[in-house]
């Protein structure tokens, strides 16, 4: 699998290895014995559950790089010329210590968690006395949802430019908490194996709270037990779980297939009033901005150390070459100079201390009120992407139109013209509505965008092609592969 694993494998036999054979015979593995505690309890078993979260939060996943910081300067959303400290990043130097160093953090953290998710599943299976089918399913089905989740950004980031080439090598994937290294796949085949697991995710979540009580409210569907139903909105639920597949299926060139599933979600949520759109005066509130549009989210991350980051990346004390921000003339192209899209003034400002001239992002500020549900969060996914999805898939041009009128009369804009072009529009749709979220540089390998606007100079592209838009496998991985 990488090197990780193989570290555990070999701490593990080195143990067995100082005992005599008949000292092994009377002892029970102290792994085993940690997992018995462990589920020994469903306190235990939800604790263990959490521990997936608590996983996909740290700094090489979704805590950072995968959503504000590698991915985004991928992307080209910041400026990071010259010798800004990730300027390796940005121009692609794949080879060099710090890009190396830093996907192959991601990859050995986005698998570590993998095999997390695949133990819980095996032991949560072999401890059915502890918790009854219903709740099982619930956790089972987020498990599984996590593990088809960080395959397929891991697809995203190491994998081939699928539009052009499915049946190359990509990824290895793992279903079974194995440490032997698993072959690597065509990356048609991985995303067959992404679907099934998200197939059974599905299934597994079928009588998910959030679809009767919403995304913030506890049930009694699951006793009187909160942690099957409060705050589904914080979990990979069942319309979070609908959400990731028709990421998938798009990616996969399967727009009807993603249309299909994008317009049962969208439905739903007419139907419904768990999830809605941000008001324009929560999301541009003065002290207490909703910036990441919270009541759109199907699935938004916790993570108690975000306000750390906010400092870390994007404060307006950072020097020129540490801090994360676009030139004035970038910003502004992107959001079109126009600040009534409260995507911009709220996340954007020129700080007044600092002494910067370029806007600095604010997104993940905290707010004056500590009790916002919307503090310490991170969007995973929401109900912007399934409008733009829509969009995209729509067989009737003129219903992609409306659906993307739809978004952007939800972010403060006009309505676009019946002659718009609607794939330029959803770029600049997909450039304004997930900074520091990590979705712009997959878009760009999705279509396979064979330039993109130049984050470290003030006009111009980067032309892209395979060698830029395909992360190279990680050292730990290749030189373990039989």
């Amino acid at each position: 699998m990488n090197k990780y694993l193989y570290k555990i494998t070999f701490l593990l036999l080195a143990s067995l290895t100082v005992a005599s054979c008949s000292d092994f015979l009377d002892v029970v593995p102290q792994d085993k014995i940690l997992e018995d505690q462990a589920y020994s309890s469903e306190a235990g078993v939800q604790n263990v559950h959490n521990g997936l979260y608590l996983q996909l939060a740290v700094n090489n996943l979704y805590g950072r790089q995968l959503t504000m910081d590698a991915v985004e300067i991928l992307g080209q959303q910041y400026n990071m010329s010259g010798s800004h400290v990730k300027n390796k990043i940005a121009t692609y130097s794949y080879d060099e210590t710090l890009p190396k160093n830093t996907f192959s953090a991601i990859w050995q953290s986005a698998f570590t968690t993998v095999l997390s998710a695949n133990k819980f599943l095996e032991s949560i299976d072999q401890h059915t006395e502890v918790i009854s089918a219903e709740k099982a399913n619930i956790l089972k089905g987020e498990a599984i949802a996590i593990r088809a989740m960080l395959h397929f950004d891991m697809l995203r980031l190491y994998g081939p430019i699928y539009k052009v080439s499915p049946a190359d090598p990509s990824i290895p994937y793992y279903d079974a908490a194995v440490t032997a290294n698993k072959p690597i796949l065509p990356a048609k085949d991985v995303i067959a194996k992404i679907t099934t697991d998200l197939d059974a995710a599905i299934a597994l979540l079928a009588n998910d709270p959030i679809l009767t009580t919403g995304k913030t409210a506890a049930s009694t569907a699951f006793d009187s037990n909160p942690y099957y139903s409060l705050n589904r909105g914080q979990r990979m639920n069942i319309l979070a779980v609908k959400c990731l597949k028709a990421r998938v299926l798009l990616y996969a060139g399967d727009k009807t297939g993603a249309f299909t599933i994008v317009t049962e979600v969208i439905n739903f949520v007419k139907a419904n009033s768990f999830i809605n759109w941000t008001p324009f005066l929560e999301a541009t509130n003065t002290s207490n901005p909703d910036r990441i549009f919270f009541s759109e989210n199907f699935f938004a991350l916790s993570d108690y150390t975000l306000y750390t980051k906010q400092k870390a990346l994007f404060d307006s004390s950072l020097d020129d070459f540490n801090i994360y921000a676009p030139m004035l003339s970038r910003i502004n192209a992107v959001f079109e100079s126009n600040d009534n899209d409260y995507r911009s003034l709220p996340s954007w400002k020129i700080p007044i201390t600092g002494g910067k001239t370029q806007k600095t992002f604010f997104k993940y500020e905290d707010v004056t009120d500590k009790t916002k549900l919307f503090r310490l969060q991170i969007p995973m996914f929401k109900l912007s992407e399934l409008y733009l999805i829509a969009a995209e898939t729509a067989p009737v041009p003129a219903d992609g139109i409306a659906f993307l009128n739809t978004l952007r009369f939800n972010r403060g804009l006009t309505n676009l013209a019946p002659s718009a072009v609607l794939a330029t529009e959803i770029t600049k749709e997909y450039r304004k509505e997930f900074i520091g979220e990590g979705q712009l540089f997959f878009y760009y390998k999705r279509i396979n965008s064979t330039a993109i606007p130049n984050g470290s100079a003030s006009s111009g592209n980067v032309t892209m092609n395979a060698a830029k838009y395909v992360v190279p496998l990680p050292e730990s991985e290749v030189n373990f592969q039989n």
